[in-house]
């Protein structure tokens, strides 16, 4: 199995007797274990009469088996040993995963193996799975994706299982009898969760035996059997679905031209990666790139390329352009374009792609920073469907048969003939309604004139490929640590700036991560000061697109954001050169004042924006608008888009001179960097500060809900789903209370997602969460529901938390399991420098510079017990210093505040004025 050199992990691939597949990974430093499943069946199986059924079985199998009967009995088993499970089902492949704690890795198994193979599929259990996929299915009915995704397939060959409809619904699901559905399962099951179909990743601290041993406990009595042989897919598309123009009627703000090239498979060309050298030639946002040169012309702001749906047959390889009205009626023109560049593409010599990439690549494969192991269980279990064993690992990486004749053998398919063009915008001429989802399009050929355009184009000189990255180090060493900067120490330290610089000696990486913000007053006198502050950082990202893409490319990565207070600049990636980088950085936001030419394009895309974030599901913008309720310059969609609407030019010159002329600095240097170099940077960092005037670190206060009645608050959204978010805040932000929050969140978590979802069944989107806003702790609880009053899920709620009090004393015997998986969490080993960084940077926000919160939150933890958490939650019912705010979304029925018990919170600004703050 070929691997990196600096891979310490060890691997084992495996073939039981009964033709399971399993990968197993040995890796030592793993604090919990990361397991997959991947099935060769999704959703192309599911028969006409019975859309959706691939997915209602994946539903199924958490609904009880032969040996562990009750409804999610391993969500159960895993929230108190500190893991999860979900799963997906995708086209062709279904993927189910969870994480666990070490020593209950072979538990898991066996509740893992009897899910999978012994399903119950009783019938009252498939009744509330249908109404539970159905509720899903109206929770998206206004995804724009989701419109655009049934265009596609409503445009493609309808013999083609493609083409059918396959998230399902009560309508599809309940064409046959209750008794029918339970034998399409049945058999469905039977066919195809077999162990010939099913392939096993699990990446734990154990050796590759002991797994292995685990693996054959568990799996190996499994039947030996193959699933069914099927055949062959026909084409995706009909010859009459190519070289041909779809418009499609969003339901959101937007104007795109997605650019279609059907292709075969291409996974075979895995070792040669044609697709990676064409998409990053074409996605090149450099001075002389395909979207530079749209920018130039106002017809485009953004692009991307190189998704798309793919499958064992066939693969969409896709350009595509966020555009402007401009744009928008020069879509002829802009195709011209691109093909003028594929042209280019072809006619160039293309040795020095392969060079870049390849040496890219085989440094990101020995210096990467570890992915999640969750998503690279579930990563490696579908490679096994792919990759020979050799390569499972190197998939992703290798690039050993570098071949320009295979770039052109794949170009041949970028042809006019060979493509679909898709313009989505907001009042098309449409002829066609889709069937679920209520999409307006309508579908065209391309004109016999334009066709012939686009065959006959040539190299357009105003286009280049682009030049040898200039940010690509060749030469990438670890530097010796210094154990005096293992924990951040303070360099620099006045009132207005400070710099903590810090090495890596965990992970041994030449990557580093800096971290820069600037606290500015004047970002935070008024929603049109941080209205005028968004539009600049917009601005100034615009600028950098240009400007740096190649520096992306070669694994030097930015990103400059706008947070209460001010802005930050974020670099990452590998340490080569990145200090300087992050000089030029600042040297940009200081300098750069070239806004007039996209003022006008940056404006109407954060205006599209925020006026799409009212176009979001309930749910997600009631927790938009607890936020704004809650933190002091955290202001709404609307409130920011009003301000921009009238921000001017002007304006933000003014706003960067006011914010750069008076504010704070914080900084955090991290990773494979010498004392030397990191003081060289943070000199000229403060040699440039020097010219300014400086202030103090500003206030991240909250507002104090707690000695107040509970608070009501509507939000007319609209969707037909009502929707309810209470929240709960805790009485202080002391470690304590912090403490109590988390160990009920996680106590109440799956009690309330199973009371909800099967008991009650309010809806599908529905659950709890810690929710704390600049580390004041509380809690929670969110139902969006299609059949439901507000009013009746708001009383549902609150009776379901005065009983969980009441019975809270039965929870007593999880008690030691909730400590020690909450216990687990504060004390969890960084999965890999980022995160490390990460809560670094996050422990600097806290104040706490000994960088020592989660070891003294840990000890603190051992002296909280059941008695503690039993009056916190006797508290929170009885709103004894704990405040409660109550938002909700319902179309149909308006709430009475005294109904409820509650004041009603009526405008926001006022609410803001009059509330007091706490720390």
């Amino acid at each position: 199995m070929l691997t990196h050199h600096l891979d310490e992990r060890h691997y084992l691939y495996s073939q039981l007797e009964n033709g399971l597949r399993v990968l197993l990974v040995e890796d030592q430093t793993s604090e919990t274990c990361a397991v997959a499943a991947t099935i060769g069946n999704g959703h192309f199986t599911d028969p006409a009469d019975c859309l959706g059924l691939s997915h209602l079985l994946e539903h199924m199998l958490f609904q009880g088996n032969k040996k562990y009967k009750t409804v999610d009995a391993f969500d159960t088993f895993l929230s108190l040993h500190g893991g999860t499970v979900n799963a997906a089902t995708g086209s062709e492949f279904s993927h189910y995963y969870f994480s666990v704690n070490n020593e209950n890795l072979s538990t898991a198994l066996d509740h893992f193996s009897h899910l999978l193979t012994q399903p119950l599929f009783e019938l009252e259990s498939i009744k509330k799975e249908i109404c539970a996929i159905d509720a899903e299915f109206s929770l998206k009915i206004n995804d724009d994706l989701r419109r655009l995704y049934e265009v596609h397939k409503e445009t493609s060959n309808p013999e083609h299982p493609f083409s059918q409809f396959s998230v399902g619904n009560a309508s599809t699901l309940n064409m046959l009898s209750l008794k029918e559905v339970q034998q399409r399962l049945f058999t469905l099951h039977q066919n195809e969760y077999v162990s010939h179909n099913m392939t096993l990743c699990i990446i734990s601290p154990f050796d590759t035996q002991t797994c292995l041993d685990f693996v054959k406990a568990h799996f190996g009595s499994h039947t030996n059997r193959e699933a069914p042989q099927t055949a062959p897919l026909p084409a995706l598309y009909l010859k009459e679905q190519l070289g041909i123009r779809i418009d499609i009627a969003p339901l959101k703000s937007a104007r795109r031209l997605i650019v279609t090239f059907a292709l075969p498979s291409m996974h075979h060309f895995y070792r040669t990666k044609p697709l990676c050298i064409i998409s990053e030639l074409l996605a090149d946002e450099g001075p002389d790139g395909l979207l530079c040169h749209f920018k130039a012309k106002g017809f485009a702001t953004n692009i991307s390329v190189g998704g798309g749906i793919e499958g064992s047959n066939f693969r969409d390889f896709n350009v595509n352009l966020q555009l402007t009205e401009a744009g928008l009626a020069n879509i002829d023109a802009m195709l011209q374009t691109i093909f003028q560049y594929i042209e280019h593409i072809k006619q160039h010599d293309k040795v020095r792609y392969f060079d870049e990439k390849s040496t890219l690549l085989a440094q990101i494969w020995q210096f990467a920073d570890a992915i999640k192991p969750i998503d690279e269980a579930i990563s490696l279990s579908s490679g096994i469907f792919i990759y020979t064993p050799e390569h499972l690992i190197a998939s992703e990486y290798i690039l050993d048969k570098p071949d320009p004749a295979v770039i052109d053998e794949v170009l041949n398919f970028f042809t006019p003939e060979n493509m679909r063009v898709k313009v989505v915008s907001p009042a098309p001429k449409t002829t066609l309604v889709s069937r679920w989802y209520h999409t307006p399009y309508s579908v065209s050929e391309i004109p016999t004139s334009l066709m012939q355009k686009l065959q006959n184009a040539s190299c357009n000189p105003l286009l280049k490929l682009p030049k040898e990255n200039q940010f690509l180090s060749r030469n990438h060493s670890r530097i010796a640590t210094n154990a005096q900067y293992i924990i951040p120490q303070q360099t620099i330290d006045s009132v207005d700036f400070k710099v903590w610089f810090g090495q890596d000696n965990e992970f041994e990486l030449p990557r580093g991560d800096c971290y820069i913000s600037f606290d500015c007053q004047a970002a935070t006198l008024s929603v049109e000061a941080a209205a005028t502050k968004k539009l600049w950082i917009a601005l100034l990202n615009n600028h950098f697109q240009q400007r740096y893409y190649q520096a992306n490319v070669a694994g030097l990565n930015y990103h400059l954001y706008s947070h209460q207070c001010g802005f930050s600049l974020h670099t990452s990636g590998f340490s080569a050169n990145q200090l300087m980088f992050a000089h030029e950085l600042t040297e940009q936001i200081h300098t750069f004042e070239d806004f007039d030419k996209h003022f006008e394009q940056v404006k109407q895309q954060q205006l599209q924006s925020l006026h799409n974030n009212l176009l979001n599901k309930p749910i997600n913008r009631l927790f938009t608008r607890l936020s704004a309720l809650m933190q002091q310059n955290t202001h709404t969609p609307l409130s920011m888009a009003n301000a921009i609407e009238k921000t001017s030019i002007e304006h933000v010159y003014e706003a960067k001179s006011h914010m750069l002329n008076n504010r704070y600095i914080e900084s955090l240097i991290f990773g494979n960097w010498h004392k030397t170099e990191a003081e060289k940077f943070s000199s000229s960092l403060y040699k440039q500060h020097q010219k300014f005037t400086g202030h103090g670190k500003l206030s991240r206060s909250v507002f104090d809900l707690s000695q107040q009645l509970s608070l009501l608050h509507a939000l007319p959204c609209n969707h037909p789903d009502a929707a309810v978010v209470i929240y709960y805040q805790s009485p202080n932000a002391k470690r304590r209370d912090t403490l109590l929050t988390i160990l009920l969140e996680q106590l109440v978590s799956p009690v309330f997602f199973n009371f909800a979802r099967q008991q009650a069944q309010l809806g599908y989107l529905v659950g709890s969460g810690y929710v704390p806003f600049n580390q004041h702790p509380g809690m929670a609880f969110y139902v969006q529901s299609p059949q439901y009053s507000a009013e009746y899920l708001i009383k549902t709620i609150r009776d379901f938390l005065q009983k969980f009090a009441v019975d809270l004393q039965q929870y007593q015997k999880n008690w030691s399991d909730i400590k020690q998986g909450v216990m687990k969490q504060l004390c969890q080993r960084d999965a890999n420098l980022s995160m490390k960084s990460q809560r670094l940077w996050s422990a600097l926000g806290n104040r706490d510079y000994a960088f020592s919160q989660n070891k003294d939150t840990a000890n603190e933890l051992t002296n909280i017990e059941f008695s503690d958490l039993m009056t916190f939650v006797k508290g929170l019912v009885i709103g004894k210093n704990t405040g409660e705010l109550i938002l909700y979304s319902d179309p149909n029925n308006k709430i009475s505040a005294n109904e409820l018990s509650t004041a009603q919170v009526q405008d926001v600004f006022e609410f803001k004025k009059h509330t007091p703050l706490v720390e």
